[in-house]
C-alpha cells in the first residue's frame, strides 16, 4: 500500500512542472527582449555556445567521412564521366586543330597551283613514310588512274619536295630530295651558276656546283634548273646555310636547308605537265 502516496506524490510533482514550464513559456513570449528570461536564455547560449563549437569541429568530420563513404560509388562514377568528358573534349579540340592545320595546308596548295597555271597538278595525301634513316621515302594515294607516272616532280607552296620513283594503280612512292640516292638539277636564283642537290639522308641537302669557283654565297636561294628533264626549272629548293672553301682540285662544299618541312607534310602537289623527258638521266639515277 504505501506505493500510492509516492504514485500520487509523482503525479503531483508532474502536474507543478507541467504548470511552472507553461506559465514560463508564457511569460517568456510576453515579455520583452530586455526581460530576464530572455537575459537568462543568452547566458545560457553564450556559457555552451564554445562547447557547441568544440563538439561540431570533433564529430563534423566524423559525419562528412560516413557521409562520403556512403556517397562513393556515385561519385567514382561521377569522376570517371567528368574524366571522359574532358577527355572528348579534349579529343574534339585536338581534332579541330588538325582539320584547320590541314584547311589551310590545302588553301595555300590551292593558291599556288593557280600561280603555277603552265603546270597541270594533281593533289594527293601523304599515308606512310619509310621508316628508317636510310631511305627518304614517302607513299601518297594517287597512282597512274590519276594521271601519275615515274619520275614526275612532287611540290609543294614552300618549295620542292620530290619526285616519284615507283607508281601503282591508286598510290606512288615519293623519293625525298633529302634521300641520299636524290639527285636534281639547281641553281643559284642570284648568280644562276648551276649544278646538281644532291640528298645526304639529312635535314640538308649538298649543292654541288658545275664549276669550281662557282659564285655562291651563303644566304643564296637555290631553285631547280630544269636540266635532266625530270623537275621543271624554278621551282624553290632551299636557302645556302654553309659554305666550305675546300682544298684546290676538290669541289666546293655547299650547305642547302629545304624551304620544305618534311616532317610537317600531309598534302602534296604532283606535277603532271610537263612530262618527265630525259631518259638517260633517269635510267642513270
Amino acid at each position: 500500500m504505501p506505493a500510492a502516496p509516492r504514485t500520487n506524490r509523482n503525479r503531483l510533482i508532474l502536474i507543478l512542472i507541467i504548470i511552472i514550464c507553461v506559465s514560463m513559456v508564457t511569460l517568456y513570449i510576453r515579455e520583452s527582449d530586455d526581460g530576464p528570461l530572455h537575459n537568462v536564455q543568452g547566458f545560457f547560449l553564450d556559457l555552451f555556445s564554445p562547447v557547441g563549437r568544440a563538439f561540431t569541429r570533433v564529430f563534423s568530420p566524423i559525419k562528412d567521412g560516413f557521409v562520403n563513404l556512403v556517397h562513393l560509388p556515385s561519385l567514382s562514377k561521377e569522376k570517371a564521366e567528368l574524366e571522359k568528358e574532358v577527355a572528348d573534349l579534349r579529343r574534339e579540340r585536338l581534332e579541330a586543330r588538325g582539320l584547320e592545320a590541314e584547311n589551310e595546308e590545302l588553301k595555300e596548295l590551292l593558291e599556288f597551283s593557280e600561280t603555277q597555271a603552265e603546270l597541270e597538278t594533281v593533289g594527293a595525301n601523304i599515308v606512310g613514310q619509310s621508316p628508317d634513316n636510310w631511305q627518304r621515302l614517302m607513299i601518297i594515294n594517287k597512282g597512274s588512274s590519276s594521271g601519275i607516272k615515274k619520275y614526275m616532280a612532287v611540290v609543294t607552296e614552300q618549295g620542292l619536295v620530290g619526285r616519284i620513283i615507283s607508281v601503282g594503280s591508286r598510290s606512288a612512292v615519293v623519293q625525298l630530295i633529302t634521300d641520299s640516292r636524290s639527285g636534281v638539277g639547281a641553281r643559284s636564283l642570284r648568280s644562276r651558276e648551276t649544278g646538281i642537290v644532291e640528298g645526304r639522308n639529312e635535314e640538308t641537302v649538298r649543292f654541288v656546283p658545275m664549276k669550281e669557283d662557282a659564285d655562291i654565297k651563303v644566304g643564296d636561294i637555290m631553285e631547280t634548273s630544269g636540266l635532266g628533264g625530270t623537275v621543271p626549272p624554278g621551282i624553290a629548293i632551299g636557302r645556302v646555310s654553309q659554305l666550305k672553301k675546300r682544298a684546290s682540285g676538290m669541289a666546293l662544299f655547299v650547305e642547302v636547308k629545304p624551304f620544305v618541312e618534311f616532317s610537317k607534310l600531309s598534302n602534296v602537289l604532283v606535277i603532271i605537265t610537263p612530262e618527265p623527258e630525259s631518259v638517260i638521266l633517269k635510267e642513270a639515277q
